[in-house]
């Protein structure tokens, strides 16, 4: 976990910026979710998290102009790993209103009432 870069400064350039690691137990992989704004994340290491639970505000910690939120899906744990973010990724599904599906380039994804 990592929590504490601006954007415009050295470590801006870091691939990950700010960012979280997630095990999923039920399956044994990890959710990289990346690019929080400095200072936002709630959660520490060995935390269990729950569904619904704020982690932390999306930001633009990395080498991006925008704000926005990286989420990786990867079987390899991404701490014994160089560049987490250049692991094989695996197919992310998403809750909704018609059940489970992978959104598609372009799908705006949104938080449910």
């Amino acid at each position: 976990m990592k929590d504490d870069i601006s954007p415009n400064t050295e470590a801006f350039k870091s691939v990950e910026g700010n960012h979280v690691y997630i095990k999923i137990k039920e399956t044994g992989t990890y959710l990289l979710l990346n690019q929080f704004k400095k200072g936002s994340i709630t959660v520490k290491t060995g935390d269990y998290v729950m569904k619904g639970e704020t982690i932390g505000y999306v930001g633009n910690s990395s080498s991006s102009s925008e704000p926005h939120l990286h989420i990786h899906h990867q079987r390899q744990n991404p701490t014994k790993m160089l560049i987490p973010v250049f692991a094989e990724g695996l197919p992310l599904y998403f809750e909704g209103i018609q059940g489970e599906n992978m959104p598609v380039k372009g799908t705006v994804v949104k938080l449910l009432p």
